[in-house]
């Protein structure tokens, strides 16, 4: 509320001061929008002294700081919104409030109406005196609404009694306060003060006015003294079950829930079995509702009627009707699990709100009862913790603070791992699903039940198939619960269901339609009933849900429906696939990703179908999706397997694009330079095709396989020259990259990363953009600029973080904590490696945690720990020796590299120089080298260390930073000019000599080639 005039004045918060100056502001803030005389505002200000014009035009002009001040022919006004000003806002509310009869509604309205008076109205203002006793009659009438109100719908009388007497004690003449009081009075057993609160009012009005109370106060006399307002309380009424587990993991949703019973007379919770919504609701109406319960179980029941009457005490009246019983009554009405009766429960329900004003209903159920003001609160699955969260924050989780609590209770003794984490997720978080999983925790494993229940979609509902004996028999397996809501379906909401199986990650409204002929009434009518989840235009199935409908798709609709689905999604991939190479690209990736799990299940199919044609177009319009993700990988498994198919040959164009996906992901040449060689001569068939630009790169990348350097660097000059910039692009950083791995070319790599990084700009593809910054900062790092290096890793970053966390982003944040390592910020360096070691740990594959350990690593050695350095290059050399993966041998030569420095071992230089000589990584090779060089220096060898770092310098076309110590206690050791001899002489060694000169046994011997 920006204007407060109910109480002291007060603008925006700030008090203001002054009587001359808040009587103005209050005369105008009572009339907003309409103008105030300015002989009327001198009378409020100054009453009848007759002040002068300008004395008002001043405090106009104070008053401007406060509020926008408009002059109007012969007075002034404030336009403001009249409900920003308290008293406006105030009178609106008690009119809706009076007109809202004796409702929840109105108790609401006038609540909020009355909470506004801060203290009395325009006090101290004596111009205003009849503004302040109207709005004082409204403020007493405001109450007295409320009041009756709240005494209709059954309130607890006792808490009102005080507010009544203040009410009497204000105007001790007015009638309708003093019956309020004595009737509250009569309800809560107190009629002898009920009584005696007449009678003085009897005297009061005799003494003061000479008459006596009107007929309807006499009338309500009478009736006190017969008794007839003391509330009867029903026989003793069924509460919920007791529970011995404790409540865990459902805080927010119980104070949401406790909220709503209090604001509205219909609430129903719905969630889909086995979500918890009967604990919910036990749990909420055993707390300080401030009313009684009747807690009505309809699960075993055959009808409501009788289930309610039973619970009221009149189970046996022939005919009983529970709207008659309670007509009178004050109670919070529970029906829990109304799904298999809802229409009945539903008619009941509308009944007793109509007919029992003091009543209000809570149901659970699977889906709405669908009736006019009806509040629904969706119990969705138990939070589950964040992507990458390491344990000690995911173990705050609901989901995974239930299954912990669980187990515990079976084992004092259990610890957390991972592994318990990923049981949560495999399960959806579903509570009854944790405490199943919980109970089998007692003869499996934490670790064999995670992977149990990722393996195989189905195995779930026999692996939970029971664990608790207690409760119902519909709650005692996982496969009971689901089977509860699947017989509530009608035949095609069956149907449709078995075929949305097909769909791991959730399907569009149109890919519901396409696939499976779902229309949207069978859709709302699955959500309705708790078996399908709506989330911003998806329709999801749980994942315990998606196994049971899978059981129940036919064999004939199950093929159809898996080719149907395959074909839809091959049709998404090749569309979208030029998206991801222009401004469109975000929204393109973030639409795959939502996709993610289809697409592959897709891919599936169809290479276990046998059908290349569909197989190949999914893995072609992948291709940079999978690259842009770091998803390389698993897509390269994919590819080969849909490259394998026969008949993959003649799709053309795709078959192409999908051997081009595998070679990007390098592995053995001699499985692929086969696929390279058919796939160049189909291009050369081909020609050019303009919706997959990359074709043009088969030469380029058959050239990378044969190891023909020769060949590779014209072959793509030539794609530089393409006519769409993405495509120069793409030429001009792939280029860069082989100038940088072939050594000593570091400002022609330059040059084509500065043509990339402009055709990626032009082309509108912020990805490409960014691995060429990465490289331009990698060299930026080579020179030991390394604010800039840091600068442009975070432009790269940012350019990328529009496309959410990547799954290579562990080797982003890895490679920006070497380069603040680099630039001095250690602090800066961990924090961004401790981001990356926790997202490794969540990511399948040994890579991403590799990387990460390299790098604190490298932090421990620049800190000066050698010892934890060592151990942390060690971890890192057994994520390396896991599996072959992209990148795996660079990462294990970098490994050995430090290793190296902090063991003194120079076979590790020597096995890492090797190395990157294989993969052309020659830059890198340098640093291999240099390490040689800081050993033969320690050895007394300066000659020697002096040729190394030369041959470094050479190899990587930059002298190294990273050495510069070396260098300079080598030159202090040599002498200037003996010092450049050396450093010459390796210099001019080409790259056998320097092969040769790494060989040598021992770290102070110089090679005779080195002499030549």
């Amino acid at each position: 509320m920006r204007y407060r005039i109910l109480g002291p004045t007060e603008v925006a918060g700030e008090q203001v001061n002054g009587d001359g100056l808040r009587a103005l502001l209050a005369a105008l803030l009572l009339e907003p929008g309409r103008p105030v005389s300015a002989e009327r505002l001198r009378e409020v200000v100054y009453g009848g002294d007759g002040a002068a014009p300008n004395a008002l035009q001043s405090q106009i002009s104070r008053l401007r700081k406060f509020v926008p001040v408009e002059r109007v022919g012969p007075g002034y006004r404030v336009s403001v919104d009249p409900d920003d000003v308290d008293a406006h806002r105030f009178a609106r509310l008690a009119t809706e409030g009076r007109r809202a009869g004796r409702t929840p509604e109105a108790v609401r309205l006038l609540g909020e109406a009355l909470a506004l008076w801060r203290g009395e109205a325009l006090a101290g203002l004596p111009g205003l005196d009849g503004h302040r006793e109207r709005l004082a009659g409204l403020r007493a009438e405001a109450l007295e609404n409320r009041i009756e109100a709240e005494l209709a719908l059954k309130a607890e009388p006792a808490r009102l009694v005080g507010e009544l007497r203040a009410l009497v004690a204000a105007g001790p003449l007015r009638e309708r306060p003093r019956e309020l009081l004595i009737r509250t009075l009569a309800a809560t057993g107190r009629q002898v003060e009920a009584l005696e609160c007449y009678e003085d009012y009897r005297r009061l009005l005799a003494e003061e006015l000479g008459t006596s109370p009107s007929p309807e106060l006499r009338a309500l006399h009478v009736s006190v003294l017969r008794g007839e307002h003391a509330q009867r309380p029903l026989v003793a009424m069924p509460g919920p079950r007791r529970q011995v587990s404790s409540f865990v993991g459902r805080e927010r949703e119980l104070a949401d829930l406790r909220a709503l019973l209090r604001e509205h007379r219909l609430v129903t919770l719905v969630g889909p079995g086995g979500s918890g919504k009967t604990r919910l609701a036990a749990e909420a109406v055993s707390g300080p509702l401030g009313a009684r319960v009747c807690f009505v179980e309809l699960a075993p029941a055959a009808g409501v009627r009788q289930a309610v009457l039973g619970a009221l005490g009149g189970a046996f009246t022939p005919g009983g009707d529970p709207v008659a019983i309670l007509a009178g009554e004050s109670l919070l009405l529970v029906l829990d699990n109304c799904e298999h009766l809802i229409e009945e429960a539903a008619a009941l329900a509308d009944r007793v709100l109509a007919g029992a004003p003091g009543v209000r209903v809570l149901a659970t159920s699977r889906e709405p009862l669908g009736l006019d003001g009806e509040v629904s609160l969706p119990l969705r699955p138990l939070a589950l913790p964040a992507e990458g969260a390491a344990l000690a924050e995911a173990l705050d989780s609901p989901a995974v603070s239930l299954l912990m609590d669980r187990a515990r209770a079976a084992d004092p003794h259990f610890a957390a791992t991972d592994a318990v984490v990923r049981i949560c997720r495999a399960l959806d978080g579903l509570p009854l699903a944790i405490e199943l999983a919980a109970a089998r925790l007692r003869a499996l494993s934490a670790e064999d039940l995670a992977e149990r229940l990722e393996e195989r979609l189905g195995d779930r509902l026999d692996l939970l198939g029971s664990g608790l004996r207690g409760g119902q028999a519909r709650h005692r397996t996982l496969r009971a619960v689901v089977a509860w809501s699947w017989e509530l379906l009608s035949a095609d909401e069956q149907r449709l269901a078995a075929r949305l199986s097909a769909f791991p990650s959730g399907a569009s409204l149109k890919a519901a339609e396409e696939v499976c002929g779902a229309t949207p009434g069978l859709l709302a009518a699955l959500v309705d009933k708790s078996l399908v989840q709506a989330d911003q235009g998806r329709y999801r199935m749980l994942e315990t849900v998606r196994a049971y409908c899978a059981e129940h798709l036919e064999a004939d609709d199950a093929h159809a429906i898996g080719r149907a689905h395959a074909e839809y999604f091959a049709d998404m991939a090749v569309r979208t696939e030029p998206y991801l190479r222009n401004h469109r690209q975000a929204g393109t990736m973030a639409g795959l990703a939502a996709e993610h799990d289809n697409l592959h299940a897709a891919l599936r199919w169809a290479i276990a179908a046998g059908r290349p044609a569909t197989a190949l177009r999914i893995t072609a319009g992948l291709w940079l999706y999978w690259w842009q993700r770091g998803l390389g990988q698993e897509a390269s498994r994919l590819t080969t397997a849909a490259l394998a198919l026969p008949g993959a040959e003649e799709c053309g164009a795709h078959y192409v694009m999908s051997v081009l996906q595998v070679a990007s992901e390098a592995g053995p040449r001699a499985r692929i330079r086969p696929l390279l060689e058919r796939a160049e001569r189909l291009a050369e068939q081909l020609g050019p095709v303009p919706e997959y630009p990359l074709i043009q790169m088969v030469r380029p990348y058959l050239a990378v396989a044969e190891n023909d350097y020769g060949a590779i660097v014209p072959a793509l000059l030539t794609a530089t020259t393409s006519s769409q910039p993405w495509s120069r692009g793409f030429a001009h950083l792939v280029l860069a990259q082989v100038r940088l791995g072939g050594g000593n070319q570091v400002n022609l790599a330059t040059e084509h990363l500065s043509s990339a990084l402009t055709a990626f700009r032009l082309a509108g593809d912020g990805w490409g953009a960014a691995q060429a910054l990465l490289q331009t900062a990698e060299i930026a790092g080579w020179r030991g600029e390394h604010a800039r290096e840091l600068a442009l890793t975070e432009e790269a970053m940012a350019l990328t973080s529009v496309f959410g966390e990547a799954e290579d982003a562990v080797f982003v944040l890895a490679q920006r904590g070497a380069v603040k390592a680099r630039a001095g910020d250690l602090d800066g360096a961990k924090a961004d490696l401790e981001r990356a070691v926790e997202l490794a740990r969540s990511r399948k594959g040994p890579e991403a945690m590799a990387a990460a350990t390299y790098v604190q690593a490298e932090v421990a050695r620049l800190e000066g720990d050698g010892g934890r350095a060592a151990e942390l290059y060690r971890g890192a050399l057994a994520g390396c020796g896991q599996a072959l993966w992209v990148g795996e041998e660079e990462l294990r030569a970098r490994v050995l590299i430090g290793l190296g420095q902090v063991t003194g071992d120079e076979g590790l230089f020597r096995e890492a120089f090797d190395i990157l000589l294989r993969t052309l990584d020659v830059p890198a090779a340098a640093g291999a080298v240099e390490g040689m060089a800081g050993l033969a220096l320690a050895a007394g060898a300066g000659e020697r260390a002096a040729t190394l770092l030369g041959a470094a310098g050479t190899l990587r076309g930059l002298p190294g930073t990273d050495a510069a110590g070396v260098e300079a206690q080598t030159r202090r050791v040599l002498g200037d000019a003996a010092f450049w001899r050396a450093y010459r002489r390796g210099a001019g060694m080409d790259r056998e000599e320097i092969v040769v000169l790494m060989s040598a046994p021992r770290a102070g011997a110089v090679s005779p080639a080195a002499h030549r």
